[in-house]
């Protein structure tokens, strides 16, 4: 098949989740004798070649701004597809699927990952809000399938707009570092330190976790890895904090993300939108005892391999776990295995890609394709 992918900000994955799936996704499909164009934008993209492991990569221009940039980017490879035409368009969020009736009008199959209700993060405007939960129509309606990462997230779609989808999770890092630089250069132990990871938002409630890390008795650090260009007063307002335990280490990638995960004593992820959060499934795969917020997605990923809190509880019972954690090494290191035997389990990038396939070759009525969304195990089932 010849599958192109619109939505992302560039591969190699240096962003976030979508960037991370489709680095995977992608290759793995070359592997499986596909072939696969993933659409960059020009000033993101890190490479000069015009191909990777395989993989060709078209790089285009797009406007910098918070609410315009994803949505011209993806009109203008709309656009190119349409003169390099593929079998599969696969958009990534649905506030680009405003253009999949143009790729479908010229006889192409659309389909389009979708991440929970975006229109919930209180980054956006009334307007891109209004727009991002209209959106969720347009993808409902204006595309041949859809794909959900959590059950969760499915079971949205399908009650709210009739939709049925593909759920198929992300796959956890099987890379390993060597190295302790990054540790070196923060001044990080080994299982010294709680960590989190994601963008520095407030629907990620990282003041939460500042909060009630604070109030933690240990002489471990907190390490918040990720940054946020477009949240600017709420990042200063987290960095205000007059705890020297609290480390704040921007963006990593590659290599030293690893490092950080691997060394990590306790992983905690406080979010409360969104669907599967691809750093959670991480660092389970890298052997963190987690601790979560309970949001149902949050929930069908660590099932009983993790610890959870009451999210509507604010701070306190977040301070409550965590403490707990902290003073319990030997039930932390109990749950490290538990952790990393469901991801090992649920989570492998092998699984993944050849579900994408599957539900391409479903949604083109190919032969041997799997008979429903079902497309193979998935967590919980």
């Amino acid at each position: 098949m010849r599958i192109a992918m619109i939505g992302i900000k560039a591969i190699p994955a240096r962003f976030g989740g979508f960037e991370t799936a489709v680095d995977y996704l992608s290759r793995g499909l070359v592997k499986l004798g596909h072939s696969v164009r993933v659409y960059n934008r020009s000033a993101m993209s890190t490479l000069t070649e015009t191909h990777y492991e395989g993989v060709e990569l078209v790089k285009l221009p797009t406007l910098k701004s918070k609410n315009l940039s994803t949505i011209v980017h993806a009109f203008l490879c709309t656009i190119h597809v349409l003169f390099h035409r593929v079998d599969v368009v696969h958009y990534y969020t649905t506030g680009v699927t405003l253009f999949a009736p143009l790729p479908r009008l010229f006889g192409m199959k659309v389909v389009c990952s979708v991440d929970g209700t975006d229109w919930q993060r209180s980054k956006w405007g009334w307007f891109p809000r209004w727009y991002l939960r209209f959106s969720e129509t347009l993808a409902a309606r204006g595309c041949h399938g859809l794909i959900s990462d959590s059950k969760d997230v499915k079971n949205y779609y399908r009650q709210n707009y009739g939709a049925p989808s593909f759920c198929i999770v992300y796959g956890t890092c099987e890379v390993r570092s060597q190295n302790r630089d990054v540790l070196q250069r923060f001044e990080l132990t080994d299982r010294g330190y709680v960590l989190f990871v994601g963008r520095l938002v407030p629907e990620n409630n990282v003041h939460h976790l500042i909060k009630a890390f604070e109030r933690v008795s240990t002489d471990k650090k907190l390490v918040i890895v990720g940054d946020d260009p477009w949240e600017k007063e709420y990042v200063r307002s987290l960095k205000s904090t007059a705890d020297s335990r609290i480390v704040f280490t921007g963006a990593v990638y590659g290599d030293g993300y690893a490092q950080l995960q691997q060394h990590a004593y306790l992983f905690v992820l406080p979010d409360e939108v969104g669907g599967t959060h691809p750093a959670l499934v991480e660092a389970m795969g890298y052997g963190n005892c987690v601790l979560v917020n309970d949001t149902c997605s949050n929930l069908e990923v660590v099932s009983d391999s993790g610890f959870h809190y009451l999210g509507a509880d604010g701070d306190r019972d977040l301070h409550r776990k965590m403490q707990r954690l902290i003073d319990d090494l030997e039930l932390v290191s109990a749950y490290r295995t538990r952790a990393r035997e469901r991801a090992e389990t649920y989570y492998r990038w092998d699984d993944v890609v050849k579900q994408h396939a599957n539900a391409y070759r479903l949604l083109m009525g190919g032969a041997g394709a799997a008979e429903t969304p079902e497309l193979a195990r998935t967590p919980g089932s």
